[in-house]
């Protein structure tokens, strides 16, 4: 995890010329450092939330027992 968090530094400071970023209807200029770190800390938490999300799923469908058809 460190070597990963170092090597997102590393490409992240690399990368410091300003970009122009277009999501949906709204165009942001910003330094490509920032787009970077955002769309790391964006995949960091979907990757995070959706196991979480599905193992709560799991469990509510356990507890609630079998379906009676």
């Amino acid at each position: 995890m460190g070597v990963l968090v170092a090597l997102v530094v590393i490409v992240a400071l690399q990368n410091s010329q300003q970009i122009r970023v277009d999501v949906l209807f709204v165009t942001v200029d910003a330094p490509l450092i920032v787009t970077l770190l955002v769309a790391v800390a964006i995949g960091a938490l979907i990757g995070y939330v959706a196991p979480v999300l599905r193992h709560r799923r799991r469990d509510e469908r356990q507890a609630a027992g079998p379906k009676q058809t």
